[in-house]
């Protein structure tokens, strides 16, 4: 029986979560979604489309996995696409935090 904060099992980091989205104007919005989000999530809240959101998954610009065809995008890879020119201006308090693609088989 998983627990609330947690995901297939894995505790989900919420004061990671929470940093960053420093301005607090994505978190409250993101509550409904799933953590792994599909790019079709993604479009739906960036008012963009699925192609678009692939595209940027593809050119390593948006954080995300892909397993087989199908793409997921963790909250955190999304958040840390929308706040990316901030943390290029300041500094990325993680490092680099970038996922690897699954190669397909």
């Amino acid at each position: 029986m998983e627990k609330e904060g947690q995901i297939g099992g894995l505790e989900v980091d919420e004061q990671r979560l929470a940093a960053a989205d420093p301005d607090g104007l994505y978190l409250f919005m993101l509550e409904e979604y799933p953590y792994m989000m599909t790019p079709d999530h993604v479009a739906a809240f960036t008012g963009t489309t699925s192609q678009e959101i692939r595209k940027l998954l593809g050119r390593g610009e948006m954080q995300g996995c892909r397993i087989g065809i199908r793409w997921l995008v963790p909250k955190l890879g999304l958040l840390n696409y929308l706040y990316k020119d901030r943390r290029v201006e300041e500094g990325e308090p993680y490092g680099n935090t970038e996922m690897r693609q699954a190669l397909q088989s």
